[in-house]
């Protein structure tokens, strides 16, 4: 399914501005030694609210769903991860179940690091569980960043704000930022972009697109000018 040799994984794996990429080198060089090599199909949870298993995963290609178990009476998705993401530290942290459900939105090649291989790293090399606890606060960033994105009032450019980030572009790259494609329906987005009438999602879309910001296709938007989308959500 994925014809990708290890030394092109490992670069995907540590590429970019995320902080797995961040994390010292003698860091890195045991964490994946130790993974193996994982592929799932789309659909395809990898864990879920409910699991107490603490493996720390990261994505080599394709691209997950992230739901929260915290809204009221659903469970809504609130981020789409790219390759270079790693994810799943924090039940090492806290020793506490899972506090979101994981969900392959395509099918998807992953590098798993058993949570049992990470306590015997972390026992060895105590001053490790900071680059966890860096992880960790990176995961928030991406929480916090969707709710900020709510507050915003203006439509157009809360949508451009949210396009951003379910490609992958901002506010951390991915590892292959040559790519600004997602995988996602109109309803979809416009639930992740909260707007009341699908009809004024269209219309912001095609005037996007008319202006050269993006391009759609069946289930799929590209970003061709993200620095263009940038200024849009940045306007006050």
């Amino acid at each position: 399914m994925f014809d990708i040799p290890i030394p092109e994984r490992l670069q995907l794996l540590t590429r970019g501005e995320r902080w797995f990429g961040r994390a010292p080198r003698e860091f890195k060089e045991p964490v994946l030694g130790a993974v193996d090599w994982r592929t799932c199909l789309a659909g395809e949870a990898l864990y879920r609210v409910i699991d107490e298993s603490g493996d720390v995963i990261g994505i080599v290609d394709g691209c997950i769903d992230v739901y929260s178990r915290f809204a009221p009476g659903e469970n809504p998705l609130l981020h789409i991860g790219h390759e270079g993401l790693w994810f799943g530290v924090g039940p090492l942290l806290s020793g506490q179940r899972r506090r979101a459900t994981v969900v392959a939105r395509t099918d998807a090649l992953l590098a798993r690091l058993p949570s049992r291989a990470m306590r015997q790293l972390l026992a060895a090399e105590p001053e490790w569980w900071r680059v966890l606890g860096t992880g960790a606060l990176e995961y928030g960033d991406y929480f916090a960043a969707a709710y900020a994105e709510m507050l915003i009032s203006d439509s157009a450019r809360r949508c451009a704000a949210t396009l951003l980030r379910i490609t992958g572009l901002r506010p951390l790259r991915r590892a292959r930022p040559d790519r600004a494609s997602v995988v996602v329906t109109q309803a979809e987005l416009a639930r992740l972009v909260n707007v009341v009438s699908r009809t004024t999602l269209v219309q912001i879309l095609q005037q996007l697109e008319r202006n050269g910001l993006i391009e759609q296709g069946y289930r799929t938007l590209r970003v061709r000018d993200a620095n263009a989308l940038e200024a849009i959500a940045a306007q006050v």
